[in-house]
């Protein structure tokens, strides 16, 4: 172990010496890095249909495609935070990329389902690149930089994942469908050869110890019994047996999860500093969040592609319903951006709740206009405001509001959690249509304004939520020049 932390943290000079170039050549890295992660998890959604007759399966066998990566994602994201927490971020960092690339390779080769579903495990090592990247913004960057950096990586990841919905249809269309993944192959594999070169080597804290396996296997097992009736519940039945045992098994699974985490001298994610008032409703906030946005983007395009012999569809193509995302790209860039820097000067809890806002009101115009294309692109337009103030300022607060040498870790954990939101809403949304349903088999108009309107209430207990985050401790300014530890968060020496 001593070996792997010298040779990460050799040469390079401090962090607050390093020149402007050097931080922006560094910031440029790690948003293009994450940048990859949130293409490939979505490129792939509007092009399930396609897919879908490419390993010639079924409706249910493509949907493992997205199980799959979901399952994957929750479960190593966490982890490698964890691991390059403790040796070494940016090789981890590189590691995920050629993980990443590799997956895309499989994807692209694959004829059956599951070798498909392999690429996708393999794909969903990436979600650990954001928080790996924030970890690294701390360790590289000036004290007074992080916040602006740290918003401005979220933001582009944010974008990322409407362009993936914006190119899918025009690369199924124009490449083929292996294309969808061996563009991200090609790029993933210079996105890594990039970072191994070129991303200077930290000489920030490290967390001591090893990965505790007994933890990552009790977390495993939660996500896996969590997300699985979340995922496929409406095909089994929620209240079939399979399913409600699974979600008590998760809960028992969780509960000695917490059990081993408090008792270890390494754990996989502290405790103490999960309950940090900053970080648990930080969570909370997160959870909702991904409830709403990813909704809103699995969802919308489907809206979109209703056939108009319903009485209400448009029966936009792939590639049209991709285009009118171009709008909350836009919004969603700008205001994330905006945020960075306007966290050195707002506290975050202002932030959240002024994004909660446009969420709130996009979903409801939403619920009582969608007759007309551009009454979508004036809903998601707004939505994107929202979407992009909330996860600069969410990525920020947690960031700042943990002990450096936890940093991975726990923005592993906040991003796992929103995707564990997002499981849910998909999970609600799904039940929702699927009862509206008729006799063409597509949901009733009645049906997506009630979706609609969900949506919309999740986004106002979201913004009661912001309210529960403290004034004092979410202002970056603050939090830089605040000590490190305390008796909430002990340092890890002290655990042993």
């Amino acid at each position: 172990m001593s070996s792997n932390l010298e040779s990460e943290t050799v040469q390079g000079p401090a962090p607050a010496s390093s020149p402007g170039a050097g931080a922006r050549n560094t910031l440029i890295l790690l948003s293009v890095a994450s940048v990859s992660y949130a293409l490939v998890q979505s490129v792939v959604n509007p092009g399930l249909e396609a897919l879908r007759a490419h390993v010639h399966t079924s409706q249910v066998g493509v949907g493992w495609v997205l199980t799959g990566f979901l399952l994957a994602s929750a479960i190593l994201t966490p982890v490698l935070g964890r691991l390059g927490d403790q040796i070494g971020k940016r090789r981890v960092l590189v590691a995920v990329l050629v993980l990443l690339a590799l997956g895309s390779a499989v994807g692209a080769l694959a004829t059956n389902l599951p070798l498909l579903v392999l690429g996708r495990v393999l794909q969903g090592a990436g979600g650990a690149a954001l928080p790996l990247a924030f970890g690294l913004l701390r360790d590289l960057l000036p004290a007074h930089r992080v916040g602006t950096a740290v918003g401005t990586i979220a933001a582009v990841s944010s974008v990322g994942g409407a362009l993936g919905v914006l190119v899918a249809g025009p690369i199924v269309t124009s490449l083929g469908v292996p294309w969808l993944f061996w563009l991200p192959a090609l790029a993933n594999g210079l996105v890594a050869l990039a970072v191994g070169l070129f991303l200077p080597r930290t000489n920030g804290p490290t967390a001591p110890g090893q990965l505790n396996a007994v933890a990552v296997l009790a977390l495993a097992g939660t996500l896996v019994l969590l997300l699985l009736p979340l995922s496929l519940g409406q095909e089994w039945g929620w209240g079939s047996p399979l399913t409600l045992g699974l979600l008590a098994a998760s809960v028992v699974a969780g509960a000695v999860w917490v059990w081993w985490e408090n008792r270890s001298r390494h754990p996989l994610i502290d405790m103490n500093v999960f309950r940090l008032r900053p970080v648990w409703t930080a969570n909370l906030t997160s959870f909702l969040f991904g409830f709403t946005l990813y909704s809103v983007f699995g969802f919308v395009p489907t809206l979109l592609q209703v056939p108009a012999s319903t009485g209400y569809g448009l029966g936009e193509s792939i590639t049209a319903s991709g285009l009118l995302f171009l709008p909350v790209t836009l919004t969603q860039f700008l205001s994330g951006v905006a945020a960075g820097p306007l966290a050195t000067r707002v506290p975050a809890k202002t932030l959240l709740v002024l994004g909660s806002v446009p969420v709130t009101v996009s979903l409801l115009l939403l619920a009582y206009f969608h007759q007309e294309t551009w009454q979508f692109a004036l809903a998601l337009a707004i939505g994107g405001i929202g979407f992009g103030i909330g996860l600069s300022a969410l990525s920020a607060l947690v960031v700042h509001a943990v002990p450096a040498e936890h940093t991975g870790a726990v923005s592993g954990m906040n991003a796992n959690i929103r995707t564990i939101g997002g499981a849910v809403g998909a999970a609600v949304v799904t039940t929702v249509l699927s009862s509206s349903a008729g006799a063409t088999g597509h949901p009733s108009e009645g049906g997506w304004t009630t979706v609609f309107l969900l949506l919309a209430g999740a986004g106002l207990v979201g913004l009661v939520s912001c309210l529960l985050i403290p004034e004092k401790g979410t202002h970056t300014r603050i939090l830089e020049t605040a000590p490190r530890r305390s008796v909430e968060h002990p340092a890890p020496a002290a655990r042993s």
